[in-house]
């Protein structure tokens, strides 16, 4: 029997992935009665169904691979009948400080790959004799509407979050915003590479992005190839700051996070805009 749910939501690790307490499949069972567990071949871990709701969960394991992987698989088999369905990644993010705080949610208006680039010395750009440009824009009525259907969300925060925040000088609270993610296989954290990012969003002309995160560049690809690009929509929670604060040591700064207000406060959007198209 094919599967065709309203709603798909690929969150990336579970407490298998990743040696903390957080995870972002967690939040999702508490909100949904996963009623039918199916194993599909090509995905690492079982799609969770709740039949009344019509929501299926599917984690894709993290980085870029895995998320090509998984979000291939289930365009392309018959297991799942994406034809209908908004298909949303939702799930922690690193952030840029310039653009918001931790604990506030990023619904994505564009995505870019952050590991096809061109570095010469302390430049970082496009590949200039590259065709094709590696930032995919989101349809921006399907964002629009998501951001909507966050209107009385309310946000989780944290002591943890704001004491990390007075070493940034920061007293904003978290919020939900739009902006570009940068995705990449590579964790980095500092000023200087920060920079880098900056230099290659730059070089396409987008000035100043929001998250930096491990899935999104390999989940559009999959999805533009099928044609469902156009039903996807990114959600990405601030877990930690890409970079140290002003005069800050980045090797002391990597360590400090929020990962569980992170992942609480992407399923509190995630779930409302979600309804809003399960509704």
């Amino acid at each position: 029997m094919t599967l065709a749910p309203a709603v798909v939501v690929l969150p990336a690790f579970t407490n298998a992935e990743y040696t903390g307490d957080a995870s972002e499949v967690a939040p999702w069972r508490d909100r949904y009665d996963f009623d039918r567990q199916v194993n599909i071949p090509g995905c690492n871990h079982e799609l969770l169904y709740d039949s009344d709701a019509e929501l299926a969960l599917v984690p894709t394991g993290i980085g870029k691979s895995a998320a090509a992987t998984t979000v291939a698989t289930l365009a392309a088999g018959d297991t799942v009948d994406l034809t209908a369905a908004t298909i949303l990644s939702v799930g922690i993010a690193g952030c840029n400080p310039a653009a918001g705080t931790l604990g506030s949610v990023f619904v994505t208006d564009r995505v870019v790959d952050g590991d096809i680039k061109l570095r010469i010395g302390e430049t970082t750009s496009r590949m200039q004799w590259l065709v094709d440009d590696y930032v995919w824009e989101l349809d921006p009525d399907l964002v629009d509407r998501a951001v909507a259907a966050t209107e009385d969300v309310s946000l989780a925060d944290s002591a943890a979050a704001q004491e990390i925040r007075d070493s940034y000088d920061d007293s904003r609270s978290p919020t939900v915003d739009t902006g570009p993610t940068v995705c990449g296989d590579e964790v980095y954290h500092g000023t200087a590479t920060a920079g880098h990012v900056e230099q290659l969003c730059a070089s396409y002309g987008i000035d100043g992005f929001a998250t930096t995160e491990m899935e999104d560049a390999g989940t559009v690809t999959a999805l533009e190839r099928f044609g469902l690009l156009d039903q996807y929509l990114s959600i990405r929670a601030a877990s930690n700051f890409d970079r140290e604060p002003p005069g800050g040591n980045p090797t002391e700064s990597i360590e400090r996070d929020v990962f569980e207000l992170g992942t609480e406060n992407a399923a509190r959007v995630g779930h409302a805009v979600a309804q809003a198209f399960l509704g």
